[in-house]
């Protein structure tokens, strides 16, 4: 049975001890927590004041400003409530790419999907698991407690990278059936048709889901470091590329600077927060800076 010590250190665990998720916009969970609700009532927190209007409760009156203004006024509260979080792995054979002894991108991918679970639980929110190739290979919906992050933490080490990948027919159904909005961390080298991935990220964000893509690359697919004439082997289709790495360099590098540039403008039009990582850096690392920035957002 799989634990968090499994995917992270002692010492990586204690960094994420200072660290919080949160979304970019209001919750809706299922319980009690720490962040603010989509729903308004009477709870814990004051929030503001609106003019009482006729068939308002008059138990939420504000006596004291009557008192001052003579006129009614209403008070607010704001809820809080649990964050729904959503780890959406790629698991197609193109993230088992590693170069020059460094981790591959789904280990890199796991092991940043385990860091983020391991935040959600400790923030006693809820944490969610989808795998998916060109099908959804393994769903979790989102719930609380040590029984399912064992769960959780089981399925995340099992699975290994396989098959061609196809997100939009694995997640646009999957998208319909996530009915309570929340935060939805998706992880993938994004190796695959754009539209598609647009497609599906515009489903979550019409279920009012606050979306990180998470771009994961290894630095060799940036730069191309290799020297002379050789085999470039597709991953998932097994199609074979032979080619000076250094004819080729500049354009490929314009290639992907543009599927870069691509992936950012679009993903800002959606209101998804687009982030590339790349594997030489530890991904608690990458993750601490992406909270740190959300933070300042107001995530």
């Amino acid at each position: 049975m799989s634990t968090f010590s499994d995917f992270l250190s002692a010492e990586t665990m204690r960094r994420l001890d200072h660290l919080a998720l949160g979304s970019r916009w209001t919750a809706e969970g299922g319980r009690a927590g720490r962040h603010t609700s989509v729903l308004k009532g009477a709870s814990v927190e004051f929030r503001d004041h609106r003019d009482y209007v006729q068939g308002d409760n008059l138990r939420h009156l504000d006596w004291k400003l009557f008192g001052r203004s003579e006129r009614y006024f209403i008070k607010q509260y704001q809820e809080e409530t649990s964050l729904r979080v959503h780890l959406v792995l790629d698991a197609s054979a193109s993230m088992a790419f590693q170069h020059s002894g460094l981790t591959s991108k789904f280990d890199f991918a796991r092991e940043l999907a385990a860091a983020a679970a391991y935040l959600a639980h400790h923030q006693q929110d809820s944490v969610g698991l989808i795998i998916y190739d060109d099908q959804v290979r393994r769903w979790l919906p989102t719930k609380g407690g040590s029984r399912h992050v064992r769960n959780f933490l089981d399925a995340l080490g099992a699975h290994q990278p396989v098959g061609r990948t196809d997100t939009g027919k694995a997640l646009e159904a999957l998208a319909e059936g996530m009915a309570r909005r929340g935060l939805v961390l998706m992880l993938s080298d994004l190796l695959d048709d754009p539209e598609a991935v647009f497609r599906a990220l515009a489903h979550f964000r019409r279920r009012g889901h606050d979306v990180v893509l998470v771009h994961v690359l290894d630095p060799a697919e940036l730069t191309l470091p290799f020297d002379g004439v050789s085999d470039f082997i597709d991953m998932e289709t097994g199609e074979r590329l032979e080619a000076d790495a250094a004819l080729v360099r500049r354009a490929y590098r314009d290639a992907i600077d543009a599927a870069i540039a691509g992936f950012r403008a679009r993903c800002g039009a959606l209101r998804v927060d687009y982030r590339i990582a790349t594997t030489e850096q530890p991904p608690t690392v990458f993750l601490s800076g992406l909270l740190a920035d959300r933070q300042r957002l107001g995530a």
